[in-house]
């Protein structure tokens, strides 16, 4: 069981990612509208596709900052609930330093589904 001084370690760490990753989503957002060209001013196909190449790293690092979000935002409904730092899988203690490398993490490092391949 973590100590009320962890868990406001963890909270603290949580909260400062979440407001990074909220400022990245931000910036791209911004980004995006100031440079993406109006659908009126796109003349051929191959424009739009052009356009939709370039955009699709963005996009990809958009949806891994929003599905991190969504692990911190539960993380931090964890720690409310008291159940922060248990495995949702076994039910034993996650170690310190996991929760250190990955403060949003549910499972032990052994827990963990294989990557698919």
């Amino acid at each position: 069981m973590l100590t009320s001084e962890q868990l406001n370690h963890f909270r603290s760490l949580l909260e400062r990612e979440r407001a990074e990753i909220q400022s990245r989503l931000a910036a791209r957002s911004r980004e995006l509208e100031e440079t993406l060209p109006r659908e009126e001013d796109i003349r051929e196909e191959g424009d739009e596709a052009k356009i939709v190449t370039d955009l699709e790293p963005v996009l990809a690092e958009s949806e891994l900052d929003r599905d991190t979000l969504e692990k911190i935002e539960r993380a931090l409904r964890r720690i409310e609930e008291g159940t922060y730092g248990v495995s949702e899988v076994s039910g034993k203690p996650i170690p310190l330093e996991r929760l250190e490398a990955v403060p949003w993490a549910t499972t032990l490092v052994d827990e963990q589904p294989p990557e698919p391949s």
